[in-house]
């Protein structure tokens, strides 16, 4: 015999899931194209100075996000205050561990829409960049004093930031979660910024069950490859992450909740975690790196990709968290020598892939080429980016070591000096 009650309540819950599904359908046509390319055009513009944690470059474009949070009805976190400040030590000689300190106080600027729910979402991105290159991050021989932009890293994924905060404040829908808006700074010199938040995060808003991050995702190139990050942190996000792709879209996925950017700070709390990024390019940490690069029909098509993932996830937004595989791979090492590459952050399990290698830098000087696969140096084993890490910590300047690597499925060691 059936039980109405039973039936009811499922057909109610079906109903729910419908309607929201309708009204989220509606909203995937509110992205504001022309408010996203404002964006980034302002905050990469050069009156910024490139928004260097602590300095009058990273104040003028947190009011800017401050002003924007306001504009939208936004609620400041915590204190009444959009503007979070935090501070730490930086390191600026790292052959020298524990001297040359130097203290930097940073702004975070965090908002939240408060649905009245019991649990929340993060949506996150680093807003600070490396300013006129005062502590030598550029990749640019020449960058000294010269201002770096940072359009796509990160004003793209701060105008991802703040074009979904403009959607969830003014769609008219109550959606089943609450929502935090933060903009990170001090990415650039150890995710400080999303460190600090973090903890604060868990502790005041135990009840956050998801952080999606983006970094980077300004320069959608013709493969229309996006990187995904995180989505092994908890079960149900794979299935999502692909039932919501856009078609056109290819995948790169990688399972770890750790990587270079600032959902690491999320996922070292214990709450799952997803990381957007389109990939390095030779405009990376050089003055280069302007707005009128930026790919902004396949930006605008990344934000829409991410609100439709956003709001699956939120129908059901109790989410189980799970240890990726290198949650205990914390490094804290420093760095005598440099090889001169951008590595492919995912773990492939056969050695670090090089995606680009830099300009008269000791990898281009021996021959290495971009899609090289290095599996040894010296006596160490090379598995993924963690390992190469730990590897570069232990070599000496100066000295002259073995290296392995794989070219077009070819095993090849050659001696390098760096």
């Amino acid at each position: 015999m059936v039980n109405t009650n039973l039936l009811m309540s499922q057909l109610q819950k079906i109903f729910i899931i419908l309607l929201l599904s309708f009204n989220y359908t509606i909203a995937l046509s509110q992205i504001d194209t022309t408010q996203v390319k404002q964006h980034i055009e302002t905050l990469s513009s050069d009156a910024m100075e490139g928004r260097l944690v602590g300095s009058k470059g990273e104040k003028k474009a947190s009011e800017y996000i401050t002003n924007y949070f306001k504009e939208l009805s936004l609620i400041p976190l915590q204190d009444k205050k959009f503007e979070q400040p935090f501070s730490f030590n930086y390191q600026l000689n790292p052959h020298n561990p524990g001297e040359n300190l130097k203290k930097i106080e940073g702004i975070n600027v965090v908002g939240k829409i408060n649905n009245g729910r019991k649990h929340t979402f993060v949506i996150g991105a680093h807003y600070d960049h490396l300013g006129y290159n005062e502590y030598n991050l550029s990749t640019d021989s020449k960058g000294k004093g010269m201002i770096h932009n940072g359009a796509d890293d990160n004003a793209s994924g701060v105008a991802a930031v703040l074009e979904l905060a403009n959607i969830y404040s003014n769609n008219d829908v109550v959606e089943p979660v609450n929502f935090i808006f933060a903009c990170f700074s001090g990415e650039e010199l150890g995710l400080m910024g999303s460190k600090s938040l973090a903890k604060i995060i868990k502790n005041e808003y135990p009840n956050v069950s998801f952080m999606i991050n983006f970094d980077m995702i300004g320069r959608m190139d013709s493969t229309k490859t996006l990187n995904i990050g995180g989505v092994g942190t908890s079960p149900r996000l794979n299935d999502i992450v692909f039932k919501n792709k856009p078609s056109e879209f290819k995948l790169k996925i990688d399972s770890s909740g750790v990587g270079p950017s600032d959902h690491t700070s999320f996922y070292l709390q214990n709450i799952p975690v997803l990381f957007f990024f389109t990939g390095l390019h030779t405009d990376y940490h050089k003055p280069s790196d302007d707005a009128d690069k930026i790919n902004y029909v396949q930006t605008n098509s990344i934000i829409e990709y991410a609100q439709s993932i956003i709001d699956t996830l939120s129908i059901n937004p109790v989410l189980k968290f799970n240890e990726t595989k290198f949650k205990t791979k914390k490094s804290n090492a420093t760095f005598k020598v440099t090889l001169g590459i951008f590595p492919d952050y995912t773990d492939y399990g056969d050695g670090l892939h090089i995606q680009e290698v830099l300009e008269n830098r000791t990898a281009q000087k021996y021959g290495l080429q971009k899609g090289d696969i290095i599996t040894k140096i010296d006596e160490f084993i090379i598995t993924e980016i963690y390992s190469y890490m730990e590897c570069l910590s232990k070599l000496e300047d100066n000295k002259t070591y073995k290296l392995t690597y794989i070219r077009n499925y070819t095993t090849q060691t050659i001696k390098i000096k760096f």
